[in-house]
């Protein structure tokens, strides 16, 4: 009998508190929305809550369709929702479980429920410098030839906005020529055209166990595998990714270079080129992330100097000079720029002339640069307090970094301390939400130190997470 809830009855027929399932989601019929898009809703939801842990085993599929009094397609069809999100991973004559990396799969800016917490988990980059943009901005729509500047433009941007990147991507120690730039709306955006350009359906991308979910959920939409390669003492483990291209066929690898996301991990010269020399042996494409590479003092070289032919360099403005203005620089070989192009064309026509006026004409008064010096200074107080509430606790990062990463005792693991700290008021990110694959990985989070608005929500913050620690 199948009545209750596609039927419009209050409640099944079977009873929450004796039926024995590993999971009863509580569903309500909803006018709105379809019985399948209920049950998704509810299983991220108790993920999100900790119900639901990574490597938990879900009811079968026939059995929750009994449960719920619904028909079996019913829910295939959420279980394929959850599956897409990443959320969900069938083993075959095993079952169905909540991916062991589902924390990585979910959204990292949703700050809903966050209202009475201490956020210290999306990393937002400082905002004390955005008066600098508003003034520029005031001043460049007082241009004569403003109107300009809300047309259609070139796909890969107009000239004088090359050369301004041009300039730019030099700072970081990078030499390109003009035709070797396209503009795009931030990294996310650079990401997926990357991604839908170069790649292919079924194709396998090595990067770090833990990296930016970003990438992961844009390889996820085009299915795109990513390849997980561990650390050795601090330092991507050069020999695994060797083992992994011989084994594997591997077509690219994507790269933090300075300081990583998350673990604040920059690679060193001869890293650096261990790595480019790889990519020359097994002929993969590159993806260098330099989204973070403002914050350097010393400046190493960008592993797309090294081998420009095959390697790919992102640079995005979004946290070195505002998070509002969504524009990135991406350096290309010649052979794929027309790739590239097309891309851009097809999923967001063209970026913004408008802001990349804007970004452009910062960086030509050098406004740019004192915004990204005002930035490290205020980073570096924050750091300072940081090192001294947690400085018992193996923290990596330096005065430099924009996030921390504590490492836990083992008896915790991240998303256990995540929880832990969000019922006493503070947000961060546990190592889970980063993790590639089904990796096993020692406990830690991420820490992101320049998200709380004042010094003393960041001082209570971290005061509260010291005394977290202590508990146990």
């Amino acid at each position: 009998m199948q009545n209750n809830i596609e039927g419009g009855m209050n409640m099944p027929v079977n009873s929450f508190e004796n039926y024995p399932m590993t999971w009863k989601p509580k569903i309500e019929k909803n006018n709105e929305n379809p019985i399948y898009l209920e049950i998704a809703q509810a299983l991220e939801n108790d993920i999100r809550k900790g119900i639901l842990q990574p490597n938990d085993k879900l009811p079968p599929q026939r059995e929750l369709a009994d449960f719920l009094d619904v028909n079996l397609s019913t829910i295939a069809r959420a279980f394929k929702i959850c599956t897409s999100k990443g959320l969900l991973s069938g083993v075959i004559g095993r079952g169905t479980y909540i991916a062991a990396d589902v924390m990585a799969n979910m959204p990292m800016l949703d700050e809903a429920g966050l209202e009475s917490c201490i956020n210290m988990g999306a990393s937002h980059p400082l905002y004390e410098q955005n008066h600098y943009v508003v003034q520029s901005m005031k001043r460049l729509i007082k241009k004569a030839n403003i109107e300009n500047i809300l047309k259609y433009t070139e796909t890969s941007g107009r000239l004088s906005h090359k050369k301004s990147a041009q300039k730019w991507i030099e700072y970081f120690g990078l030499k390109t020529e003009l035709e070797n730039i396209v503009i795009t709306s931030g990294l996310q955006n650079s990401l997926a055209i990357l991604l839908s350009s170069l790649f292919h359906y079924g194709d396998k991308i090595a990067t770090n166990e833990l990296i930016y979910p970003g990438i992961k959920n844009v390889a996820n939409m085009l299915g795109i595998q990513l390849m997980p390669v561990p650390y050795d003492d601090e330092k991507i483990d050069i020999q695994a990714l060797e083992q992994l291209c011989k084994l594997e066929n591997i077509k690219g690898i994507f790269v933090i270079p300075d300081y990583h996301n998350p673990t604040t991990i920059t690679m060193s010269f001869e890293e650096r080129k261990s790595l480019a020399a790889l990519a020359e042996k097994y002929d993969l494409l590159c993806l260098e992330d330099g989204t973070y590479s403002f914050l350097t003092e010393m400046k190493i070289l960008p592993i797309t100097s090294l081998i420009p032919e095959r390697s790919i360099y992102i640079s995005t403005i979004s946290n070195s000079i505002c998070a509002g203005l969504r524009i990135a620089f991406v350096v290309a070989p010649t052979k794929v720029i027309m790739r590239i192009t097309n891309a851009i064309n097809n999923i967001n026509v063209m970026s913004s002339p408008f802001e990349a006026e804007l970004v452009s004409q910062m960086i030509e008064n050098e406004l740019a640069i004192k915004i990204v010096d005002e930035k490290i200074k205020e980073i570096q107080e924050r750091n300072k307090i940081t090192n001294k509430v947690l400085g018992g606790y193996t923290v990596w990062g330096d005065l430099n970094s924009q996030f921390r990463w504590l490492m836990l005792p083992t008896f915790w693991t991240g998303t256990q301390f995540e929880k832990k700290l969000k019922q006493k008021g503070v947000q961060v990110f546990c190592c889970e939400r980063f993790v590639v694959g089904s990796n096993s990985i020692a406990p830690a989070v991420r820490i992101a130190i320049c998200t709380p608005s004042t010094i003393r929500d960041l001082e209570k913050g971290l005061y509260i997470i010291k005394e977290t620690l202590e508990d146990n």
